[in-house]
């Protein structure tokens, strides 16, 4: 199947260098729920991006389209970066005396353990079987990718969070995932229908997919505060919505509607979200490493 592939542009691998020496946890200086609500992309990322990686890894030796392969390698490497960065940013948090360990060993049991080449452990020694699990996977990783470039767009576009006084070295951690999410978001949506391509498949796992990220968001969040010294209550919703009035954090309407989206016959990752805004703050970020 050729041709998945609409975006003429090259993925670019990028590695960002970040020092949050000087970043507190409550980086939005005056708004410390939103602060931890948003510091959930740290400790929420790296398990899921390095399973990404590994997915897409068993996948390349199956890729037929040169171009798919090419934007697919990109993809892992940008991924890779991912996971390094927010790798640092929870590291940092914690350094901070947010202890976030029983949380990562859930990630890491969810995404190697559950859902990883051996799912709970289970050696896959027939080759259709190990095929379908790796077409379900990549349907996850497609569903998951939508809504990455979702909150992404979210990210570059959010006035009120960029008007907020911020720590800007935390705020271009985001942006520059983000950004990097939207110019990859049609990547992993290709890699699934070059491989499979089964509607049924990539309807029934988003139905999990979904849902199982925003709980895993949620008890980020609760974790987040109830380990924060500076924040004695637990969270509360309402505190949640007065953030998203104030476009500090997404409103959990658009975050939905967006998953509906992706139910539609007719969606394509390239109805969401601006390549060419992307790339412009790609194109204008100091302090690039070779990825």
């Amino acid at each position: 199947m050729k041709g998945l592939i609409k975006q003429h542009h090259r993925i670019i691998p990028r590695r960002p260098v970040f020092d949050f020496t000087g970043t507190p946890s409550h980086w939005i200086y005056d708004d410390p729920l939103a602060s931890q609500i948003l510091n959930v992309i740290n400790p929420i990322t790296p398990a899921p991006e390095r399973w990404f990686c590994q997915t897409f890894r068993d996948a390349l030796p199956l890729i037929q389209d040169e171009q798919l392969k090419a934007a697919v390698i990109a993809f892992i490497k940008q991924e890779g970066a991912h996971s390094h960065g927010h790798t640092l940013g929870t590291r940092h948090i914690e350094a901070l005396g947010i202890d976030l360990s029983q949380y990562s060993q859930l990630m890491n049991w969810i995404f190697h353990d559950m859902l990883g080449q051996k799912p709970f452990g289970y050696e896959l020694r027939h080759s259709a079987l190990k095929l379908r699990w790796l077409q379900t996977r990549l349907a996850m990783v497609a569903a998951a990718e939508h809504l990455t470039g979702v909150l992404g767009h979210w990210v570059l576009n959010a006035d009120g969070l960029q008007q907020a006084p911020v720590d800007e070295e935390m705020l271009r951690l985001l942006q520059w995932h983000g950004a990097e999410e939207v110019e990859h978001r049609e990547v992993a949506d290709a890699m699934f229908r070059h491989l499979s391509n089964n509607m049924l498949l990539r309807t029934t796992t988003a139905v999990v997919t979904f849902p199982l990220f925003i709980i895993l968001a949620y008890i980020a969040v609760e974790t987040l505060v109830a380990k924060d010294p500076q924040l004695p209550q637990r969270f509360r919703f309402k505190d949640y919505l007065r953030a998203a009035r104030q476009d500090r954090v997404p409103r959990v309407g658009y975050v939905l509607a967006a998953c509906l989206r992706y139910f539609n016959p007719k969606y394509s990752p390239l109805h969401e979200g601006s390549t060419e805004q992307a790339l412009a703050y790609l194109n204008q970020m100091p302090a690039f490493k070779p990825a």
